[in-house]
């Protein structure tokens, strides 16, 4: 019995080690890339950034086709093609762009879309360029699964050196996001099949979810047979020798004994970031519109702009979107150099007071109450700075429910950046820390953190890539060892017979 278990998986371990050890050596070697090349993405501080100041002495008309009631979740003023235009995002509706100016709406089509993208063009790319291609998409390899309400998406495809391709929302006709050459070559190194994050498959959500989630479960059952058998081999060494293998067999066994644990736990903290069948999903809900109250009415919107258009604070301004509070209307203003403030309906500066946060806080806790709130001037475990939406000082709340959920506000505008429930808590060690190596802040700093993750990531690579080729060995003698008589094993061009005891494989 314990003979049959050995040699079934002995074979188990060097058929899986060929198509799924494959697969592992990839996820190493683009995790490598993905360390330094993410995938293209724009923040809005990003997007912000080439946006151009707005001229508000054309604004405002609104028109008549809103009534005066009706409920705006999101307002964005902004300059578009040297006017200022109103983004509005209302419940139920697809994102609408209204001209400031004439009080008309801006549909974008194909010739809209282009004189945004070349009018953005020498920002982004820091010199004027031609447009060499244009095309209208739903989604392709760069925002497949993502901008789902600014689509149809406009390609652009400039002939720059960086070969830039921008991308142009078809409902507000903003900049969504761009790439370049060197972008898209690394990425398809790195993120695209470290994510298995090909078009065909990421387009069905669920059929991606699900290959990456067994493939995963695949790679964790290879490395936990091949640490078993590595371990067994390993108290069968004679002489002093640590390994009863030879050659390559032979740094392929200590290997997987240093770095197979790390292996193992890449592979399987990769797949705790599916949550698989809703393993570690965060059940929080509505949190955000609990904080903003009930959004303002359109009537509100108007009054406001109104008010705020002749406001000085506004001259230099590049942006400014509705932040409500308590159902009470803000903006927030960026302006050219960055700088973000809050401003009431009438244009007054006014952040967030302490008594506006506890307030927020409340809503947020609800009938459970508080355990701890207050402003926090430093990292914690499960807010630092590899977050996107990363502020300090933060305001954190922790309430008295259960989960000890934790809720951490922007104190400039009162917006939630994070929560962190019991799952959400147990997902960052399990993915974040497991994955990530982010342990703690120490950890976390480059280039400490660059030499440790690729001192890894080599080991698992040297570990995956001997491993494949073993098995591609073994099984090349396999099939062949079927065209020879039976009990016979060909060794340097003469047929002996063989001698090797029962379970003992002689090369893994």
């Amino acid at each position: 019995m314990t003979g049959r278990l050995w040699r079934t998986l002995v074979v188990l371990h060097r058929y899986l080690g060929v198509a799924v050890g494959l697969l592992m050596a990839m996820w190493f070697v683009s995790g490598i890339v993905m360390m330094y090349v993410p995938f293209p993405r724009l923040t809005e501080g990003e997007r912000l950034q080439i946006q151009p100041p707005m001229s508000w002495a054309a604004c405002c008309r609104f028109g008549e086709r809103m009534a005066d009631d009706q409920p705006v979740l999101r307002a964005q003023v902004e300059s578009h093609l040297g006017v200022p235009a109103l983004r509005l995002r209302r419940a139920g509706q697809p994102d609408a762009l209204l001209d400031l100016s004439q009080g008309a709406p801006m549909p974008i089509d194909a010739e809209t879309a282009r004189h945004v993208a070349r009018d953005a063009a020498p920002r982004i790319i820091g010199r004027d360029a031609a447009i060499l291609a244009h095309e209208q998409v739903t989604a392709d390899q760069w925002t497949v699964g993502r901008y789902v309400r600014d689509r149809p998406l406009h390609r652009f495809d400039f002939d720059d050196p960086a070969r830039t391709s921008l991308y142009v929302s078809g409902t507000t006709g903003q900049i969504v996001v761009w790439t370049t050459k060197t972008q898209r070559f690394w990425n398809w190194l790195g993120t695209i099949p470290h994510w298995l994050y090909f078009t065909a498959l990421r387009s069905d959500v669920v059929l991606w979810s699900q290959v990456v989630i067994w493939t995963s479960i695949l790679g964790a059952f290879l490395t936990v047979v091949g640490i078993g058998l590595g371990i067994t081999q390993f108290r069968r060494g004679a002489g002093g020798r640590l390994s009863p293998y030879r050659g390559l067999f032979y740094w392929h066994h200590l290997a997987g004994l240093v770095f197979g644990l790390v292996t193992l736990t890449w592979v399987v903290s990769g797949l705790f970031s599916m949550n698989p069948w809703g393993f570690l999903e965060s059940r929080g809900a509505g949190e955000a519109a609990r904080i903003r109250g009930a959004p303002p009415a359109w009537s509100e919107i108007k009054s406001s702009l109104d008010a705020l258009r002749s406001h000085p604070g506004l001259a230099n301004a590049v942006s400014l979107t509705t932040a409500p509070l308590g159902g009470r209307l803000y903006w927030l203003v960026t302006r050219q150099d960055g700088t973000v403030a809050r401003l009431d309906a009438a244009g007054a500066v006014s952040p967030p007071t302490a008594a506006d946060l506890a307030d927020a806080a409340q809503r947020l806790a609800g009938s459970q109450g508080i355990a701890a709130q207050g402003l926090m001037t430093a990292e914690d475990a499960y807010y630092f700075s590899r977050r996107e939406t990363f502020v300090l000082p933060v305001y954190r709340v922790i309430a008295n429910d259960d989960e000890r959920t934790r809720f951490y506000l922007d104190p400039a505008s009162g917006a939630l950046l994070a929560r962190a429930d019991a799952n959400g808590r147990w997902q960052r060690w399990l993915f974040g820390g497991l994955h990530r190596l982010d342990f703690t802040a120490w950890l976390r700093a480059r280039p400490l953190w660059d030499i440790v993750v690729l001192v890894l990531m080599l080991g698992g690579v040297g570990v995956t890539v001997t491993g494949c080729w073993l098995a591609v060995r073994r099984i090349r003698a396999d099939v062949g060892r079927l065209f020879r008589p039976r009990g016979t094993l060909t060794k340097g061009g003469a047929t002996v017979a063989s001698t090797a005891p029962p379970g003992y494989s002689g090369q893994g």
